[in-house]
């Protein structure tokens, strides 16, 4: 395993002497140091000489006893955050988190911004130690229309996926607003780099200081480690959101599952019975299905059940829910709604369905209708109740003529 030997002194010349000496015998790598600004990183595996006159050797080991103590800080916050990423933490607080945690490490106030629609660049979480000044600061920015957090302005960071370091903003290229703005709250410089994953730019983390600090390449490495871990939050939480969509959606149509069906009325029963709001159901299936399937096929029966799902999502409102419970049988909870306000909307899927012509948009001829069963919850009751009149009135609106609808109990 390489080894480091650090030979930090005072006196240039003491230290060349030594190291020649040290070269002669060891083939491991030699740095020296003369100065606060040269103090390297040093690991544990590492080996430190001191050289220097007494007087300055106190000194001296402060300096390196520091350093350490900066490391070994960073290496307990970037710990930290690790843990806090494989934790059940939601998104946004974890985001507050890295920003918060950031100030410890870089300067006094953080930013992440998301890249959103039409190239533009989103705020999602701020901190600072100073709060107040964070608000005004924010405010402010407001105020000036997003000039400060555009998109051009971080080309490098998005576009070349480049760190972006400006030691002093007031010799930025700035509008005379955004740099009176900086004036105002004594914003000294700025340090930026992507979030960022294999395929793609997700945003940018931020992190600006209010007072003389040089950011340094040690500053970077930490800040694209916290943007790193920031990417693989954001990963594995787009992830997990995939997962639980999949899990209440039916796969073909893209309406919700059967599964979830049982959940939501049990939910939504729940509500009525506790606020006395009025609870509806439809349950509709598709006229003659398996003659569409006989004589087109199953591919074309497919397209024909998403085409019907897609209609009954663009016809209810936001608060509704649409499910496939199988097959051609599809369901649609409408709280908050009469049984004659579901009979209402069943009148527009009707309309809305006959006149789509839906195979014909397919490349083929002949009429698609839906038969409809409408049933109002009556509290007290179970769900299942509920389902079983619709069904019950579906089954009498089948055995009719079809394309129609019919209450139950009526």
């Amino acid at each position: 395993m390489a080894h480091t030997i650090f030979i930090l002194g005072t006196d240039s010349q003491q230290c060349k002497e030594l190291r020649e000496v040290i070269e002669e015998r060891i083939a491991d790598t030699i740095v020296t140091a003369h100065s606060e600004a040269n103090l390297p990183d040093i690991k544990e595996s590492d080996t430190v000489i001191i050289t220097s006159e007494e007087k300055n050797t106190g000194i001296l080991y402060r300096r390196l006893l520091n350093k350490l103590e900066e490391q070994v800080h960073r290496a307990e916050l970037l710990s930290e955050l690790i843990r806090l990423f494989s934790s059940s933490m939601k998104m946004d607080d974890l985001l507050e988190r890295v920003v918060s945690k950031s100030t410890g490490l870089l300067g006094d106030t953080a930013f992440i911004l998301m890249a959103a629609d039409a190239g533009q660049l989103k705020l999602e979480a701020a901190f600072s130690k100073d709060r107040e000044r964070l608000v005004k600061m924010l405010i402010a920015g407001v105020n000036l229309g997003g000039d400060i957090f555009n998109a051009e302005r971080f080309a490098q960071v998005l576009q070349r996926r480049q760190p972006l370091i400006i030691p002093n903003l007031q010799q930025f290229n700035l509008s005379s607003e955004v740099r009176a703005m900086i004036d105002k709250y004594a914003v000294v410089s700025l340090l930026a780099v992507p979030i960022q994953t294999k395929e793609t730019v997700l945003g940018v983390f931020v992190s600006v200081a209010s007072e003389a600090q040089v950011f340094t390449d040690e500053d970077i490495n930490t800040a694209m480690a916290l943007a790193d871990f920031t990417a693989i939050a954001l990963e594995n939480a787009a992830l997990f959101a995939e997962l639980q969509r999949s899990a209440i959606t039916d796969s073909l149509t893209g309406v919700y599952n059967t599964r979830f069906f049982h959940e939501v009325l049990a939910r939504e029963t729940s509500r009525a019975d506790r606020y006395t709001t009025p609870l509806s159901l439809l349950m509709l299936d598709v006229d003659s299905f398996k003659i569409v399937n006989d004589t087109f096929g199953h591919v074309v029966g497919n397209k024909v059940l998403t085409q019907v799902a897609k209609i009954l999502e663009h016809i209810v409102r936001n608060t509704d829910f649409v499910f496939r419970c199988g097959g051609d049988e599809f369901g649609v909870v409408l709280p908050g709604t009469t049984l004659e306000g579901a009979m209402h909307v069943a009148e527009k899927i009707l309309q809305k369905v006959g006149s789509s012509e839906i195979l014909t948009g397919l490349g083929y001829t002949g009429p698609v209708t839906v038969s409809i069963g409408c049933s109002e919850y009556h509290r007290g009751s179970h769900f299942e109740t509920l389902v079983a009149e619709a069904d019950q009135a579906l089954y009498t609106s089948k055995r009719s003529s079809k394309n129609c609808a019919r209450a139950f109990g009526r």
